[in-house]
């Protein structure tokens, strides 16, 4: 064995030693639920199957309550409404309503809202009567304040006559030139949408109206605008300058951010991987970040599938077969369907086995990347999906290991581009529990001279909802010029708030390590010895760590006692006696 293995060697067992004798304290942070209402959600769709339209509604009921529970017109029962303190029923499609959701929903005792097709046969929404199919607005306003109003491109919703004057009134109006129309209008305590689509802009009128809807429930709600920025795709070869800028510029103005990491840079040409302590000025930026305003996101592990560029590629979701991992990067992809198999029990246990591939395939990534994060000082405390792309059993996987996604979601297993965002922070169901950071204006796009206007004119819309969400990214190896143009355009809104994750109380966890927040505060308890035996890559990092103190401290001593020396030669040189002219003659004779 050589001297530099041994001395590793003997740096390691210390190592190893030191963390053993390691005990985090552990601090229990008592978790208090507020209580919010039971939401049942009737709905008409294609084969009675929620789809994205209804997962579309989740997202924006989920800003009101985490009691959500969605049932098919043609699966209702009466116990589904037992308990329940709002009834929705969303006619995404036309069909005749079986008699018994007709019954319940007419003879439900609290509040109930409709919007879409099918309402006409609702004898509680005879209060307005329809008299085409639909007509076409490019503006609307709350109808008792015409000066908070949202323009948009021309866009079609059904045409609605109210025909029952006494306890009904217009919530929001919506416009075409003079020509005026009901959107969302109250009957005592009911409400009707006058559209079947939730897409933007119906997303932000829809999710202003459901304050009117909630708050005569009792709830109450401030103008409070919230923002985030999140610095996008930060890896290992990343450069740290224009990033240390950026920083010190946040810093300055007081501004929380995100910083949205990938652990592993992978070289698509030969799959060399690199990580952040092969950047050591990178990994004291980001260790600087996070200690000043900062907070971690992991994005991924390797933002990439196959040999895709990391932060180009696609993670989680194959986008060449536009379908969730269900097999390996070099395996032959064969797709099935039911019709494939020679029972239904065959067809479900093949999807069983393909999304126990999905978990397995998720979780080793994403533990992997909290522990890669977690081994150098960084500590994530949200997640954030390469390119918003994941399917729905992915998110409930996710969940198992953080509280909080930031982004957009995918809202289909059919389609990835099938994705979207809602104008204010939420719980949906279809997060299992994770709360939602929606990112709503979108980025500085490079090849796009409009993007930063065209990002403030999303802010502007996002405002239209009195609690709304104005949050965007921005990569920084576009420089600190574009920054501070994006930074000038939102700070000419003055009363945003902006999000600090820190004092969200986010959780994250696996089995060696848990992540949370304590008044601002990142507490963190790792199991080094766990994470070590789990990846004998987590040590070299400290283990070369501690070498190089050592070796410094050597070169120290080594530098000190080459400058003692010199010292004692110069000093002893100063103080060596001279003979006296007397002293000088008597050695002469």
């Amino acid at each position: 064995m050589s001297r530099s293995l041994a001395i590793k060697f003997f740096v390691m067992i210390a190592l190893i030693c030191f963390m053993l004798s390691i005990e985090s304290p552990h601090l229990d942070a008592v978790e208090q639920k507020q209580e919010s209402p039971n939401l049942l959600v009737i709905y008409s769709a294609k084969d009675g199957e929620i789809n994205e339209h209804q997962r579309l509604l989740d997202m924006l009921l989920g800003h009101f309550s985490e009691n959500i529970q969605f049932t098919s017109s043609n699966e209702i029962t009466k116990s589904d409404l037992e308990s329940k303190d709002y009834l929705f029923y969303y006619g995404e499609k036309k069909e005749v309503l079986p008699d018994l959701s007709k019954e319940l929903i007419n003879n439900f005792t609290g509040p109930v809202v409709a919007f879409g097709f099918n309402v006409e046969q609702l004898e509680r929404f005879s209060f307005f009567e329809t008299n085409s199919d639909k007509v076409v607005v490019d503006q609307a306003y709350i109808t008792n304040d015409s000066t908070k109003s949202l323009e948009f491109i021309p866009q079609y919703i059904h045409d609605i006559e109210i025909v029952e004057t006494e306890k009904t009134e217009e919530v929001i109006t919506a416009t075409k030139e003079d020509n005026k129309f009901p959107l969302i209008v109250r009957h005592q305590e009911d409400f009707y949408f006058a559209n079947h689509l939730l897409t933007d802009p119906f997303s932000i009128l829809f999710a202003e109206g459901l304050h009117f809807v909630f708050e005569r429930g009792g709830l109450t709600f401030e103008e409070n605008i919230q923002g985030y920025i999140r610095l996008e795709d930060i890896h290992p070869l990343v450069d740290p300058e224009p990033l240390m800028e950026i920083a010190n510029i946040l810093k300055e103005k007081q501004i929380p951010y995100m910083i949205a990491v990938i652990p592993i840079y992978t070289n698509p040409e030969t799959g060399k991987q690199y990580r952040m302590s092969d950047s050591p000025k990178l990994l004291k930026v980001l260790k600087y970040m996070q200690d000043n305003g900062g907070s971690i996101i992991l994005h991924g592990y390797t933002h990439q599938f196959r040999l895709s560029e990391t932060g180009e590629g696609f993670e989680f979701w194959d986008v060449e077969h536009d379908m969730p991992i269900y097999h390996e990067p070099d395996s032959e992809v064969i797709i099935k369907t039911e019709e494939d198999f020679a029972s239904k029990r065959a067809y479900e246990k093949y999807v069983a086995k393909q999304k126990a591939f999905e978990r397995e395939y998720i979780e080793e990534r994403v533990v992997k990347g909290i522990h890669e994060l977690t081994n150098y000082g960084l500590y994530p405390l949200a997640f954030e999906a390469p390119h918003y792309t994941m399917s729905q059993n992915g998110y409930q996987v996710l969940s198992d290991y953080f509280s909080t996604y930031v982004g957009q979601l995918q809202i289909s297993d059919e389609d990835w581009e099938t994705m979207t965002s809602v104008p204010y922070i939420s719980k949906p169901t279809i997060l299992h529990g994770m709360e939602l950071l929606p990112e709503t204006i979108g980025y500085v796009d490079p090849n796009n001279l409009q993007a930063i206007s065209q990002m403030m004119e999303k802010a502007e819309q996002n405002q239209f909802v009195r609690d709304g969400l104005v949050a965007g990214f921005y990569h920084p190896y576009l420089g600190v010029k574009r920054f501070n143009k994006l930074l000038e355009n939102l700070e000419a809104y003055p009363h945003i708030n902006w999000i600090d994750l820190k004092e969200r109380d986010p959780h994250v966890q696996t089995t060696y390590a848990e992540i949370y927040t304590i008044e601002g505060e990142i507490v963190a308890e790792v199991n080094y010895i766990g994470m070590v035996r789990s990846s004998f890559e987590y040590i070299t990092y400290h283990v070369n760590k501690v070498l190089t103190f050592i070796l410094w401290c050597m070169a120290g001593i080594g530098i000190f006692a080459v400058i003692s020396f010199i010292g004692h030669t110069i000093y002893s040189m100063l103080r060596k006696p001279t003979l006296s002219h007397s002293k000088k003659e008597e050695v002469y004779h």
